[in-house]
């Protein structure tokens, strides 16, 4: 190439350099011209602001802010340059869009809300970077109490506290903060936003969840079933609620590459109980029938706290001839975990179970409906294993013909049910089906189904958006199986809402604290409820036997006489309740005052069934916080050891260790002592209200005054 070529080449790429140097120059001399003659690149609607550093504030019609946000690109758009409106957005006054290009960003939309009262913006915060890229926004909970979102091991009510309690009330549960470290809030740490099983995944234990929390003062949060949603709530308690779009292939499907998109509402109505009124209208299915009435009459027994897996024939006979003999009612009694030989060949243990027909016969004789414990797993040894390989019927590793095999609690490895596969899901009904007519099992517990349990490297029949979707499925499999009887029970949820079946809260430790223990049982109640899980479990009566978490399936002490008698005080108000730890292991005194709270629950049966037909009718929950009375009164949206069933009925236990009084919080009207046989006006508080081991405070409101 001759020289003067070359020098003309290199002319142009000294003159591309300083093209390169000049244009972001001049760029930014734009940017700060425009600035000094328009202002900065900010969105301004009506109730929202979104600053250029992509912070957001939204504010009520006196101009009060009473959310604020913050992005979590806002180091980035430091380092990296200016916002700008977005390119080909047209201006409106309606919605505003800010783009940090090559990076993100947010659109904030007025929306209508369907309903007087309640003002709706909708907020999308996109990646434009690329598709494994990070897309969040944190919010401060400091303002409010929280409610919604998830049931967790360390249960609290609500969620996060805005405030310390007021003066004149102290709770049980802070009484009782022994070793002064419980902080009365939830605490959840980033990561994918999935249920789980906190013995096993190590997580909060995210049994339950839905994507959406609300305030006292009337915010709703809400976030779109789309997004591939990672959270954090109150980490290490930094009181924010972070909300994340991540394209992680294990949780959630991308199948079209692109960036992750954040897509959330936030209404604000003017109280707690009308912003949760808003979301039973639009956001919570209602159920569309309520389980078995017995289930709302007597409670259910399980062999699983007194025999765990050391369960046979003889041993189920004599726990149900003793129940009779007892005199104790009893809706249906549960085999638990052991029956089988190995696990997924639904047929009883010839060895524990020499002749299953004939205890089959003896417990009807006895007037018992049974039901058994069931499910998603296969034991690698069982023979259901073999035919589910062959036809497909379980996960399988992505890209391949083998089975992906999950540790859950029992085993190592095992497989799991495809329940996307519907002619996996017809052969195990049939398989159940074939056990129910076989045995007379009326219906079945069904236990598992958290999405966690679904291997990271998976392939199913159909693809799931989210793996929360198994949970979905299994819930809806387990209602499928009894539509007539409806005596069926899960333990997970997610969007499964409007099936008619009792949720059960997560397993609970033989404990008084909020870890697990007794006093998890009405926070966890309550979470459920507002959730829109009206037919709500409250586990097994004094707990699993256990004092850990890792250790539930091994037989531990037996809790004392006081929290046996105070965890069943607590669920005797409950939608259903469950013993299994019974109470003849104690004394003749303890039988007899189980015997004595078990008629009072009959008494109230009819109350429950009503309840829970008021529940499909318009989504109200059967035990409602006592917020639902007071939504404006700090002590009623705080109170986590009171719950009311329905709108007149306030019951109050103990469930702190050794305690013979408690303060007690009445909302407004008149309510009647049914312990004392006084009545007392409300709003108050009965201070140093004298409580035997053997009572329970409850109240009955007159509506008529």
């Amino acid at each position: 190439m001759p020289l003067s070529r070359k020098d003309e080449i290199t002319v142009r790429k000294e003159s591309l350099y300083r093209l390169a140097y000049f244009v972001p120059v001049f760029l930014t001399f734009l940017y700060f011209t425009k600035c000094m003659l328009f202002g900065p690149s900010t969105i301004w609607l009506n109730g929202v602001f979104v600053s250029e550093e992509f912070q957001i504030s939204f504010q009520d019609y006196s101009g009060k802010t009473y959310l604020t946000g913050q992005c979590d690109f806002s180091r980035y758009i430091q380092e990296h340059g200016p916002v700008d409106y977005c390119r080909l957005h047209p201006i409106r006054g309606s919605d505003g869009c800010l783009e940090e290009r090559n990076n993100q960003q947010v659109k904030v939309s007025v929306v209508d809300s369907g309903e007087d009262g309640v003002v709706c913006h909708e907020v999308q915060r996109r990646g434009l970077r690329c598709a494994n890229q990070l897309v969040k926004d944190c919010y401060s909970l400091d303002l409010d109490h929280w409610y919604g979102g998830f049931e967790a091991f360390s249960q609290f009510w609500p969620l996060k506290k805005a405030l310390p309690l007021a003066d004149d009330l102290e709770t049980m549960a802070e009484e009782n903060n022994d070793d002064g470290t419980d902080s009365g809030n939830v605490e959840v740490t980033f990561g994918p936003y999935v249920t789980g099983d906190v013995s096993m995944h190590k997580t909060n234990g995210f049994n339950v969840i839905e994507r959406f929390f609300f305030s006292s003062s009337g915010v709703g949060i809400i976030v779109s079933q789309d997004t591939p949603l990672y959270v954090s709530f109150n980490q290490h308690g930094d009181g924010k609620l972070c909300l994340a779009a991540i394209n992680d292939p294990a949780h959630y499907h991308n199948p079209s590459g692109k960036p992750p998109k954040l897509e959330y509402r936030v209404c604000k109505a003017k109280d707690v109980k009308s912003i949760h009124a808003y979301l039973r209208q639009h956001y919570i299915p209602k159920p569309v029938g309520i389980p078995h009435e017995s289930l709302f009459q007597r409670p259910i027994w399980t062999t699983w706290a007194q025999y765990k897996k050391d369960i046979n024939q003889t041993a189920v006979l004599k726990f149900a001839q003793t129940i009779i003999s007892s005199q104790l009612p009893v809706s249906q009694l549960e085999i638990d975990d052991g029956w089988t030989t190995h696990y997924g060949d639904n047929n009883f243990d010839p060895i524990k179970f020499p002749d299953a027909n004939k205890m089959m016969t003896d417990l009807t004789e006895l007037n018992i409906p049974v039901t058994l414990w069931v499910h998603p797993f296969l034991s690698l040894k069982s023979k259901a294993f073999q035919e589910a390989v062959e036809n497909k019927f379980i996960i399988m590793a992505k890209g391949t013909e083998v089975p992906a095999l999950t540790r859950w609690w029992n085993e190592d490895m095992a497989a799991i049910l495809d329940v996307t596969n519907p002619a996996a899901v017809m052969w195990f009904k049939n398989n159940l089906h074939k056990l129910s007519q076989s045995h007379k099992v009326v219906s079945f517990k069904f236990d598992g189904g958290e999405s966690l349990y679904v291997p990271a490297s998976h392939s199913t029949y159909a693809k799931m958006e989210t793996i929360n979707e198994y949970s979905t499925l299994w819930a809806e499999l387990a209602h499928s199986t009894d539509l007539d009887a409806r005596r069926q029970e899960v333990s997970v949820g997610w969007n499964s809402q409007r099936l008619p079946v009792v949720v059960r809260l997560m397993d609970k430790l033989s404990t008084w604290d909020h870890h697990g223990g007794l006093q998890s049982i009405i926070p966890g109640a309550l979470t459920l409820s507002v959730l829109g899980y009206p037919f709500v479990l409250p586990d097994m009566i004094g707990g699993n036997v256990s004092s850990d978490i890792n250790m539930v399936d091994v037989v531990g002490e037996f809790p004392d006489k006081e929290l046996f008698i105070r965890w069943l005080q607590t669920s005797l108000f409950m939608p259903v309740i469950q013993f299994s730890i019974p109470p003849w292991i104690y004394d003749e005194e303890v039988v007899g005052l189980t015997r004595k709270l078990l008629e009072l629950r009959e008494k109230y049966a009819s109350k429950f069934i009503s309840l829970a037909k008021e529940s499909v009718d318009n989504g109200s929950p059967i035990i409602r916080p006592l917020w639902w009375a007071e939504p404006n009164d700090d002590l009623a949206l705080t109170v986590d050891d009171e719950f009311m069933v329905g709108d007149d009925l306030l019951v109050a236990p103990v469930v702190v260790k050794g305690a013979r009084k408690r303060d007690i919080y009445l909302p407004s009207g008149m309510w009647f002592d049914k312990l004392n046989g006084k009545t007392v006006e409300g709003p108050t508080i009965l201070k140093d209200y004298s409580v035997a081991l053997d009572q329970l405070p409850y109240f009955e409101k007159n509506l008529n005054e």
